[in-house]
């Protein structure tokens, strides 16, 4: 058992920590963690993803081992391999994962990575482009830097953005962005049905 899986259960409980079955051409281990917060949610994260040491930034001193996930809701069917519109987040979060080590780059809040190029929606029914990294928002109280070892570990967030939620977070910089996304009730759960922060609330 990894340290990481030891402290995760430490945290959250050994029933509601468990490994995923690796699947053929996975480049990394991921791990599902069942909790509630007012509702049942997985998470589905990374496992291992902290062992690469990220070549971060001087201000980003002391973060330079992530472990990345999607906060997924209780009417997801995440086990339904056949559906796409479901599934999609498996094959997501290695790509992400098999992207930073492999280009010996790093990940950190603001980051925005696009999905596919050109960009494309995510699946029929999440019509967003893009995956913004940050600081775990809804869960920010379950998911505080975790010590792993002789290393801090932090958990970033993958949360699917709009083309023009991403173009508004370039034009303006992350931090006022992301202020004002969480100000309109904006959150790392995936969501079908979630509008873009800049729809107008009055159009129908």
């Amino acid at each position: 058992m990894s340290e990481l899986k030891t402290a995760l259960e430490k945290r959250f409980g050994a029933h509601r920590v468990s490994e995923y079955p690796q699947q053929d051409g996975d480049y990394i281990d991921l791990l599902k963690i069942d909790i509630e917060k007012k509702f049942p949610l997985t998470i589905l994260s990374t496992h291992g993803m902290s062992d690469y040491t990220m070549p971060v930034p001087e201000r980003y001193k002391g973060r330079e081992h992530n472990e990345i996930f999607f906060c997924i809701p209780g009417y997801w069917e995440l086990d339904n391999k056949e559906n796409p519109n479901f599934n999609w987040p498996f094959e997501v979060i290695q790509k992400l994962a098999r992207n930073v080590i492999e280009q010996k780059s790093w990940y950190g809040p603001g980051h925005t990575i696009a999905n596919g190029n050109p960009t494309k929606e995510i699946s029929e029914t999440m019509k967003q482009e893009y995956f913004l990294m940050a600081d775990p928002i809804f869960l920010e109280d379950y998911f505080p830097p975790l010590q792993v070892g002789d290393r801090m570990v932090y958990f970033l967030a993958i949360i699917p953005l709009f083309h023009k939620e991403f173009e508004r977070k370039m034009h303006k910089g992350y931090p006022k962005w992301i202020k004002k996304f969480r100000a309109r009730n904006g959150n790392e759960i995936l969501d079908d049905y979630r509008q873009s922060i800049y729809k107008s609330r009055w159009k129908r």
